[in-house]
């Protein structure tokens, strides 16, 4: 079934659909086709791409050296940008960006299983299996999934703040090994305060009940204790 691209003979949207060969769409839309079974005119195009138009944009694309030569053209033909180039891509002018294949079984683990660690090392840890995937892919993925939401645990000044105590209290612990906690592999620089620590609600439990005579209850979140304590 061929595919054809055509405008809409009511409101001149530009449309692409599969129909039977020699059965070319006329409408967009149902309104579009009631609105045609009405004989209601159609409404002028506002940004027509005549055969004048078309000869610009594919010489502007052909010398494009990417110095602001659509910008310049859309302003000059009055014409916005995405007009010019969803037309350009139209016309094969512009390569489109390749979709990514849906993520599997295995990378989705993968991912979850890591998902406490920064998205470079997580990146790493998929292509140790086998897996390429993009940075912003993985943070898109990690976040669609409410990841960050459930893994539970917390990052050292999280736990500080609910134990109403300075960071450095934690980080204090954490070097001395009295609480478990493992770095996220993030890139942030000794300037930056360095990686970030983070820690399962289990070591956080641990912690509290091997070392309660360092905890001042007039200052914890009692509500959050209580959860601790009992999950």
């Amino acid at each position: 079934m061929p595919t054809f691209q055509y405008n809409c003979e009511i409101c001149g949207a530009e449309r692409r659909a599969w129909r039977p060969a020699g059965h070319p769409p006329k409408f967009c839309s149902r309104k579009c086709a009631a609105r045609g079974s009405a004989g209601i005119p159609r409404r002028p195009t506002r940004w027509p791409i005549t055969p004048e138009i078309h000869e610009i944009i594919k010489k502007a694309y052909q010398t494009m050296s990417g110095n602001g030569q659509i910008n310049q053209l859309a302003a000059r033909l009055g014409y916005p940008r995405w007009k010019i180039t969803h037309y350009a891509v139209q016309q094969g002018w512009i390569a489109t960006q390749p979709r990514e294949p849906d993520w599997g079984g295995q990378e989705l683990e993968i991912l979850e299983h890591k998902a406490h660690l920064s998205s470079v090392r997580i990146q790493h840890y998929l292509k140790r299996a086998g897996f390429s995937r993009s940075v912003t892919a993985i943070v898109l993925k990690r976040k669609r999934m409410r990841l960050p939401k459930n893994l539970g645990g917390m990052s050292a000044c999280q736990l500080a703040e609910c134990l109403g105590v300075d960071p450095h209290f934690i980080t204090r612990a954490i070097k001395d090994g009295r609480l478990r906690a493992i770095l996220r592999g993030t890139e942030r620089t000794p300037q930056q305060g360095g990686d970030i620590y983070f820690i399962k609600n289990r070591q956080i439990k641990e912690y509290i009940i091997e070392n309660i005579h360092e905890i001042d209850p007039r200052k914890i979140d009692k509500f959050w204790f209580v959860d601790v304590l009992t999950a």
